[in-house]
């Protein structure tokens, strides 16, 4: 589809987007914890990805270019409101339609509105606790623990050796245990 979409075939790209839209929304939406934003990176990961499509090497799977491209944008993002000085923090207006960890109840056709209330807090928490992590540690661990990633492919897309990764994934892993222990979730 890469080189269909380079010969000047946008039903290609078009497929690539469907194919990729949701991963990357997640990725940014974890790393950011904004739907707004995320909504906005990730449209702007895929035009990047778009008119940057020549200069991609093949070096490296295609989806971890794309990643590589969300991150970077979200980091990009980052910096700028941190800049700025606004508010990183997920409100609850962001919760919405868009849950990142659905539950599935095999029980019954659809949950209780305490259970969807219950989900929608226990989000906001866990991605509150996600914003307090230094972005190295946030990108690494929602690309490891959200996307399933292996050591290599992360250390492709945030550009640093594998032992770093892990490194990361373990500082990140203990930050989140003692805060979710000090919130009583775990």
């Amino acid at each position: 589809m890469v080189e269909q979409t380079i010969r000047g075939d946008d039903m290609a790209f078009d497929e690539i987007v469907k194919r990729y839209q949701n991963k990357v929304y997640n990725i940014v939406y974890r790393i950011l914890g904004r739907q707004e934003d995320a909504r906005e990176i990730a449209l702007e990961t895929f035009i990047n990805a778009y008119r940057n499509l020549h200069v991609f090497r093949k070096e490296s799977s295609f989806y971890t270019w794309l990643f590589r491209i969300a991150i970077n944008q979200a980091k990009n993002r980052l910096r700028d409101l941190s800049r700025r000085g606004r508010n990183l923090n997920v409100s609850l207006n962001d919760c919405g339609d868009e849950t990142l960890f659905r539950t599935n109840n095999s029980f019954a056709s659809s949950p209780s509105p305490r259970a969807v209330a219950q989900t929608h807090e226990l989000e906001e928490m866990l991605q509150n606790c996600l914003d307090e992590l230094p972005e190295p540690l946030r990108t690494v661990f929602v690309l490891r623990v959200y996307e399933d990633l292996s050591y290599d492919e992360i250390s492709k897309i945030v550009d640093c050796p594998e032992g770093t990764v892990k490194s990361r994934l373990y500082q990140a892993r203990g930050l989140l245990r003692k805060r979710l222990s000090e919130l009583s979730i775990l």
